[in-house]
């Protein structure tokens, strides 16, 4: 009788188990989600005081900005009720776009695409979004335990940027505030590589646009890290070198899946951000084959973009990693790493200037050069519980923002375009770029030497010359290897061959330590007007294919 009694409650358990998951398949799959744009907002008077942080005004002011515009007023909250009247569900309001972002059934469309105060509609399907870390399985361990590799690998990833020279400067990126867009900063609030964040109140603000609320110290440790390669002193050691910055951290990603809305997450961070007064936006993410073709990498056609590219207009420096697709099928950077006014950030190996297999590739679908810069893209970095070593250019992409706070630590009145173009300038490889390194590695004596115009004549290590004997041949000629630069692994030549438009149609890199011969390179099937470019220990000379 019991087991009788026991088998009825089970079947019936079953039944409504079963009639549980019916109702819920059936309710996702009547509801879609829906970006609403409007035509306008209402004319309003806008209080920037009340609404912005003092921060953000004074970002304004520095850089000769409109205390507000267009962009900050509020939607129509009419518009809103009306749309609510349809049964959809306001999940979010994009101030910047003029877009409210709503569930719905599948005939909200329909029913409301007359209205005359709606821009356009966009129907959106579920995507999963790419966090720019790489084959990063290896186990936390204790500061204390450091091997002789990961030590290297922690001075290394901020000496290459002149980490020493910065610090007798002075610059940490104090008074520099930066916003780190994430899937979570597990254990950052508890983590002694953050000690003197928590100590000297340098943590402004959290916010979680996934769940709500502003608990951020969770959702994983991808976000602890990358703030590990911004601000984190681990043991004595500086991870990342801005670490006297202020930062506001968004929880914008669940995990490596979409579950419905990390693109407006993030650009909702980027509002608030704006508003909270912050110059510098870091996030190490990228949207690409799940969502978007090739072709959709334009600077222009994503929601994450477009957003960025607001942001950009609106003062802050947006830094992005370019994405780990390099040895993919996809191969290209992704969202919102294709914005023209992002600076998007490659990897290179430990120890090399020389780009790591894994990052992600320029140029943009219309041709722009992409990435910008690069950093190195394996870094020693605080995690959840202890520290360990982690690939990807998510964590280039942070060495970088460092780099930046500090720069615009030292040139406050300077705008954030202004910043992006000397970070670019700052490059080890620059002018030469390809879109395997863009213009290189960043570097502080580069920088500063450009800033106090020193124009030393340099010396001759190469020349390029056509070959006497054979007029369609170029010669690449080294004339003496710099033990110096070598013994600092600084063997590699670079050079590439652009169109009349500046677009590459080849690049190369030759390691001279292995192959110490000229190079020859042939130059009949080369259109004219084309131009070679070679860089090799910081000298970039130019020969046009005329």
């Amino acid at each position: 009788m019991l087991n009788m009694k026991a088998s009825l409650r089970f079947l019936i358990f079953g039944f409504i188990l079963l009639a549980f998951n019916y109702s819920i398949a059936q309710t996702l799959t009547e509801q879609f989600k829906y970006r609403i744009y409007f035509k306008d907002k209402p004319n309003d008077s806008f209080d920037a005081f009340s609404y912005f942080d003092d921060a953000a005004i004074v970002r304004r002011i520095q850089q000769n900005l409109p205390l507000y515009d267009y962009y900050d007023l509020p939607l129509n909250q009419h518009y809103i009720k009306e749309i609510e009247s349809f049964g959809a569900q306001v999940k979010l309001q994009s101030r910047w776009l003029n877009a409210a972002i709503v569930f719905a059934d599948e005939d909200f469309e329909r029913s409301i695409s007359h209205m005359p105060f709606i821009e356009a509609i966009e129907k959106c399907a579920l995507m999963k979004v790419e966090i720019s870390s790489y084959g990063t399985d290896n186990e936390p361990i204790d500061a204390g335990r450091l091997s002789i590799q990961d030590r290297k690998v922690l001075k290394s990833q901020t000496s290459r940027m002149d980490a020493e020279l910065l610090h007798e400067m002075g610059l940490s990126g104090s008074g520099i505030r930066i916003c780190v867009n994430d899937v979570g900063f597990s254990g950052a609030d508890i983590h002694p590589a953050f000690d003197h964040l928590r100590k000297n109140k340098k943590i402004i603000a959290t916010k979680d646009f996934v769940g709500g609320g502003e608990n951020v110290y969770r959702g994983g440790w991808h976000g602890t890290a990358v703030l590990s390669c911004i601000a984190g002193i681990i043991g004595k050691t500086p991870g990342g070198l801005a670490t006297d910055a202020e930062f506001l951290l968004a929880r914008t990603e669940w995990g490596n899946k979409e579950i419905f809305a990390e693109e407006e997450n993030w650009v909702a961070a980027a509002e608030w951000a704006d508003k909270m007064g912050a110059r510098i936006i870091n996030s190490s993410l990228g949207y690409t084959d799940d969502r978007y073709f090739q072709r959709d990498m334009d600077g222009k056609k994503s929601f994450i973009t477009r957003g960025a590219n607001i942001a950009a207009r609106k003062g802050l420096l947006i830094i992005n990693a370019a994405g780990n697709e390099g040895s993919g099928k996809w191969r290209i950077i992704g969202a919102p790493a294709d914005a023209d006014s992002v600076l998007s950030v490659g990897g290179v190996l430990p120890f090399f200037n020389r780009h790591i297999d894994f990052s992600s590739f320029g140029p943009t679908w219309d041709l722009r050069m992409k990435p910008n810069v690069s950093a190195q893209g394996t870094a020693l970095a605080a995690v959840a519980k202890g520290v360990k070593s982690v690939d990807g250019t998510s964590f280039a992409s942070p060495l970088v923002a460092g780099f930046a706070a500090c720069i615009w630590q030292k040139f406050p009145e300077k705008s954030n375009m202004e910043i992006f173009r000397m970070i670019e300038k700052s490059g080890h490889l620059h002018p030469y770029f390809d879109y395997a390194h863009g213009f290189g590695v960043p570097s502080a004596a580069k920088l500063f030497s450009l800033e106090k115009n020193i124009d030393e004549p340099q010396k001759d290590i190469f020349t390029i010359s056509r070959n006497e004997n054979n007029p369609d041949q170029i010669m690449v000629l080294i004339h003496a290897l710099d033990s110096a630069a070598i013994n600092a692994n600084e063997h590699y030549l670079y050079y590439h061959i652009a169109d009349a438009r500046n677009v590459l149609k080849e690049y190369y890199l030759m390691d001279v330590k292995a192959n110490n011969k000229p190079l020859v390179i042939n130059t009949a099937k080369i259109k004219r007007n084309s131009t070679l470019r070679v860089s090799f220990q910081g000298q970039t000379k130019e020969f046009k294919i005329n």
